[in-house]
């Protein structure tokens, strides 16, 4: 029971990121906006890490697998594809890279302000 309470703040907190998204017509997507909303709900102690921590553990470790709609969705329309593979491949290889990158340095710039704040 204690994941599936999990499971609706997590959906719950995103829910309210899509509204927020629609009715304020923001250019920024609604499960965006719902991680912003969750961040600073973890920010500003409203919601505790604990109150969401084993499904999100969980939803991590399966990460993969909620991209396979997005996989299929790819496949169903490869026609639209045709004749930009290359052009594709090279958007979606500097795509990785550039997140990639940017996750690592803001990894890195977390932890060092971590340590500063700790002293």
């Amino acid at each position: 029971m204690k994941v599936f309470k999990q499971l609706f703040i997590i959906l719950g907190i995103n829910l309210a990121g899509d509204l927020l998204s629609r009715y304020l017509h923001l250019p920024i997507p609604g499960s965006i906006t719902g991680m912003i909303l969750l961040l600073v709900l973890l920010l500003t102690g409203v919601l505790k890490e604990k109150h969401i921590r084993e499904t999100a553990d969980f939803m991590i470790q399966n990460m993969g697998f909620f991209f396979i709609p997005a996989t299929v969705g790819v496949l169903v329309s490869y026609h639209a594809l045709d004749g930009y593979y290359f052009q594709t491949a090279l958007v979606v290889v500097l795509s990785t890279v550039i997140v990639l990158s940017v996750t690592a340095l803001s990894t890195q710039l977390l932890i060092n302000l971590k340590e500063k704040w700790k002293r």
